[in-house]
């Protein structure tokens, strides 16, 4: 028998799965923000695209599942535009925003992206390939190689990490910075080390904005602020100047901390500055904080 109410009865009354809108702005992602929406993107959602017509392919690539929709959007008179009657209406959706700018675009009705509950799922890499990688960079078997994380090479200023690694090489770390092309300045840093520091200099990848392609073979990243916050001039990026940084807190928060959760996941250690937010991995033993002390961050490296 039966009793009204009872727990077989709750069972077959289940309310709908509340669906979800992501919405990007390639601006301030890149590929690491678009291979975490492939990967948390359920079968359902939508991704609302203010970016190129590659970075719909990118997502497929990543492995977008088939009943994913992709809208994609281009500038109005130089302006992104979030026409809310285009969207899906429904009480069962919900509105995700990856970013700053993403969350300005949809006129605040987004919600800010939460971090996932779980770092991501590195890639197995035999020894033999961490060995070939690192010869392909030119690392030596002592030298310790350290990812500068980033998702919009342009907006970072290498100013600053690179005193503090100058610092800790003349002080006897056998440390190699790791950057991608597209970052503002990189042949002056690459001079700076090489005179400075009398050091190898720069390893240039365009793989690091892709940071599971060459964090294994690695020993840590570095995550610093927006640049623009100190060098509008130069880390602007694609963005207008509206749009920029203007306090700490909102150069913190324009940074997609995804790299340095692609670190924590392959077990290195992880350097990251004290405005980004990690969310539930503040606290992680391998996240070492930093600030605008070069000496400290010289030393912690």
């Amino acid at each position: 028998m039966t009793v009204e109410g009872s727990s077989s009865d709750a069972r077959d009354v289940r309310a709908p799965a509340l669906a979800s809108r992501h919405v990007v702005c390639f601006e301030e992602s890149g590929d690491c923000t678009l291979e975490r929406i492939a990967r948390e993107a359920r079968e359902g959602d939508a991704v609302l695209v203010f970016g190129p017509s590659a970075w719909v392919e990118a997502l497929r690539e990543f492995g977008l599942a088939t009943g994913v929709a992709v809208d994609r959007r281009a500038r109005v008179a130089g302006v992104w535009r979030f026409d809310e009657r285009r969207a899906e209406q429904s009480h069962n959706v919900s509105t995700i925003a990856y970013g700053l700018q993403a969350w300005r675009i949809a006129g605040g009705a987004a919600v800010r992206a939460p971090f996932p509950s779980d770092l991501p799922n590195p890639p197995c890499w035999p020894e033999g390939r961490r060995a070939r990688i690192r010869r392909e960079l030119g690392l030596a078997p002592h030298e310790r190689a350290v990812l500068v994380g980033c998702e919009r090479p342009e907006t970072v200023d290498l100013t600053f990490i690179s005193r503090a690694v100058g610092m800790a090489i003349v002080g006897g770390a056998p440390l190699r910075l790791v950057v991608s092309p597209a970052m503002p300045r990189w042949q002056e840093v690459d001079a700076f080390l090489r005179t400075a520091a009398q050091c190898k200099g720069t390893i240039v990848d365009p793989r690091a904005e892709r940071p599971w392609e060459l964090l294994p073979a690695l020993d840590g990243c570095i995550l610093d602020r927006d640049g623009a916050l100190e060098r509008p001039d130069i880390c602007r990026g694609w963005r207008l100047a509206e749009s920029l940084p203007r306090t700490e807190m909102e150069a913190g928060d324009s940074v997609s901390a995804q790299p340095a959760l692609w670190a924590l996941a392959c077990g290195l250690q992880t350097f990251v500055h004290a405005s980004i937010n990690l969310g539930l991995h503040a606290l992680h033993p391998r996240v070492t904080r930093f600030d605008r002390n070069v000496a400290e961050l010289a030393r912690m490296m």
